[in-house]
């Protein structure tokens, strides 16, 4: 049975065929009659997000209640959800809501596997899955552990029960890695000390130095800003193991090499990967969207992997597809969108608001506000999107009258927006809390008041300008510097006149107030603003992959901006060194 197959059945219910399967795959395992990879793919099915699969795990743990395969494949799960509550971006754009739930499903994946590692005598995937999640949370070794052997026990007791394991090492060698606390002498003390010991093939430890040279060129190129160090490293890499030619495709790009060497290494990653059944990463995303049409001739072998790594459950490949399908449309690539409305409905947030996307994929579509559109906003708002919720927060009243809403949720969704990261909303619930209109109670639920703020709100207030301020949100910036202390105590803070709900909408409601010729020209403003910006980009040869999500969101934001002009909700003040936008004061009755 294959990832999917075995999803399904615990979907459904139907828990006998998927115990007996994977019950017997351990079996065979430890006498000896298949590989650690042949296991290992089998449980590694679960490590998704997938909502829909716990009644299916319940059931399944109470009808086995001490057995080992629902343990595993349990702990598999949490730490999908875990994974997906901490979403791709870097450490420091992790919201306040990621890092708590990311630290509830590791700690519950972490005892599921311990658990799981007590129940049959060689509990490799269970110790597995300890390893990722150990990952997680990031390395916690100093070299003269490593130096000394000094390894956990998740790694220690599953190379003493599986001397040859190379999935173990591999997971030992990515907790290692530099970004994670690691560093590049953590590493290359780690190899040699397998290499030494003894107890790999030679074709094993190729691929274990492999993946050490991918590890250090990724680190050069996405942290240390050395890309030639990063190229000269991923060909290396390449050379050792073809399925590492999608690091050197990636290197390549960013260092603007020519298309010729780009094409040739994206079709030696295309040869191995889909000979392999390998699942791309998230920066071979990245490199494909800076592709022109040179491209063209490898799109359709592109759409196979893509296709098959998301039909067999890679939520990455899913989002990757609908990237492309909207920025690329001449490619010609399959619908992404029914793949994307599987993934939604599992759970995945950030396939939810792809779909939004969809519907904003041109400017004419991103003025329309169907119903429609505005479920899809809703849905992946329920799905804790920081940036839908704040857009339900932003037009309550509207999608009050669709949905049926309680009043009571519109400080639901803002609270969610900001405890999501979205700085538009913890700028805005800063200033309700301190114009005392809201007080978060002991439960974590945001109530509506009408008071002087007490101290709890002025220190959430504060914390939040923080949180943002860190991100570069200069209006939170501007309010933290200007601020007295005094100004932050209970009794001495002077309450802010803040209306209880600044709307932030676009309506198209009334014709004439929104196609008005003082509408346009700002829009025509924006517009020349924003493509002078993005030459200046393209021509300054500067790149952050770990910008690569907050790029998309700049562009939703720059689509937002013009609808509050074209709104008039928003006019430019033009100073010496350009023009900003300022909210509108409407006019008193």
């Amino acid at each position: 049975m294959n990832g999917p197959t075995l999803l399904n059945l615990l979907r459904t219910g139907d828990i006998e065929p998927l115990h007996a399967h994977l019950t017997d795959l351990q079996a065979q395992y430890e006498a000896g009659q298949i590989s650690e990879g042949d296991l290992l793919r089998a449980f590694t099915a679960f490590q998704t997000s997938d909502l829909t699969l716990g009644e299916g795990f319940q059931k399944w743990t109470e009808i086995y209640p001490s057995t080992y395969a629902p343990h595993v494949a349990l702990a598999g799960w949490f730490l999908g959800r875990g994974w997906e509550a901490r979403g791709q971006g870097t450490s420091n754009h992790v919201s306040d809501q990621g890092w708590r739930a990311m630290d509830h499903f590791l700690t519950q994946a972490d005892g599921c596997s311990r658990h799981a590692a007590t129940l049959t005598a060689n509990p490799l995937a269970a110790w597995n899955v300890t390893g990722l999640a150990s990952n997680a949370r990031g390395c916690q070794l100093c070299l003269n552990d490593v130096q000394t052997q000094q390894y956990p026990d998740w790694f220690t007791r599953a190379v003493q029960d599986n001397p040859g394991t190379l999935a173990l090492r591999r997971v030992m060698l990515l907790h290692l890695r530099t970004e994670w606390g690691g560093s590049e002498e953590h590493m290359l003390t780690f190899v040699r000390q397998q290499q030494d010991a003894g107890l790999l093939s030679q074709t094993d430890v190729q691929r274990l130095w492999a993946e050490f040279h991918s590890r250090v060129s990724h680190h050069a190129l996405a942290f240390a800003d050395e890309p030639s160090v990063a190229v000269e490293r991923a060909r290396i890499a390449a050379e050792l193991h073809p399925l590492e030619a999608e690091q050197l495709f990636i290197a390549l790009t960013r260092v603007r090499g020519s298309s010729e060497a780009r094409l040739a290494a994206l079709q030696r990653y295309l040869d191995a990967a889909l000979q392999e059944h390998a699942k791309p990463g998230r920066m071979f995303g990245w490199a494909l969207s800076q592709a022109r049409d040179w491209i063209v001739p490898e799109t359709s072998r592109l759409a196979e992997l893509l296709t098959r790594a998301a039909q067999s459950g890679d939520i990455d490949s899913a989002i990757m597809l609908g990237e492309f399908q909207i920025q690329h449309p001449k490619w010609d690539l399959p619908d992404a969108r029914p793949l994307l409305r599987q993934a939604r409905d599992q759970g995945h947030t950030e396939a939810a608001e792809l779909l939004v996307e969809f519907h904003e994929s041109t400017f004419r579509e991103a003025l329309k506000d169907t119903p429609q559109k505005r479920e899809d906003i809703l849905k992946a708002a329920d799905l804790l999107s920081g940036d839908m919720s704040w857009r339900v927060y932003s037009d309550f009243d509207t999608y009050q009258t669709q949905f049926g809403l309680d009043a009571r949720q519109q400080f639901r969704y803002l609270h969610r927006a900001a405890d999501s990261g979205n700085n538009k909303a913890r700028f805005e619930l800063a200033r309700q809390l301190r114009a005392g209109n809201v007080e978060l109670g002991d439960d974590g639920v945001l109530r509506p008041v009408d008071t002087q703020p007490i101290q709890a709100s002025l220190d959430y207030a504060r914390y939040l300008l923080q949180r943002a301020a860190l991100t570069d949100h200069a209006p939170s910036r501007k309010i933290l510097e200007a601020m007295d202390e005094h100004q932050w105590q209970e009794g001495r803070a002077q309450r802010l006149n803040v209306r209880t709900v600044r709307p932030d909408r676009f309506s198209l409601s009334t014709e004439s107030e929104r196609h008005s010729f003082r509408g346009y020209w700002y829009l025509g403003v924006l517009l020349i603003l924003v493509l002078f910006r993005v030459f200046d980009h393209l021509g300054d040869g500067s790149f952050d992959p770990r910008t690569l999500r907050s790029q998309r969101a700049e562009s939703a934001e720059h689509q937002r901006l013009m609808e509050r002009v074209a709104a008039g909700e928003l006019q430019p003040v033009f100073e010496k060194d350009g023009v900003h936008f300022e909210p509108v004061t409407p006019k008193s009755p």
